[in-house]
């Protein structure tokens, strides 16, 4: 079973229309919408993408920063990270679809990655 991304989204930013005002400065929130190849069914994996100048103000900041779930880019052309996003999602497989859930949150934060039935 693989994954598939469904489609992107972000709270931050437009993705149709994605223009920072500084290209090597930036970070936001992407959602990718996922679910399994040929399967209904849909999951939110979150991203930040950042650059490096962005990570470097941050880590300024804060003096510590845990980089989970970060998409460190050098360019602001918002094709070239989607593609490069989805790819790397979509190289996931695994025998069952909690088996690729779990390895989607090797790349960023799954939607469901703390649940519990108990």
């Amino acid at each position: 079973m693989r994954a598939a991304v469904r489609y992107f989204m972000s709270p931050d930013v437009d993705l149709e229309d994605f223009r920072p005002d500084d290209p090597d400065d930036f970070s936001f929130l992407l959602q990718a919408i996922v679910g399994p190849v040929g399967a209904e069914g849909e999951e939110s994996l979150e991203l930040n993408v950042c650059t490096l100048a962005s990570l470097s103000s941050t880590v300024s900041a804060q003096r510590v920063l845990f980089g989970r779930s970060l998409v460190i880019v050098g360019t602001a052309k918002i094709s070239e990270i989607l593609d490069a996003v989805r790819a790397a999602i979509e190289r996931v497989e695994a025998d069952s679809w909690s088996e690729v859930a779990e390895r989607l949150t090797r790349l960023g934060h799954y939607e469901f990655e703390d649940y519990s039935s108990a």
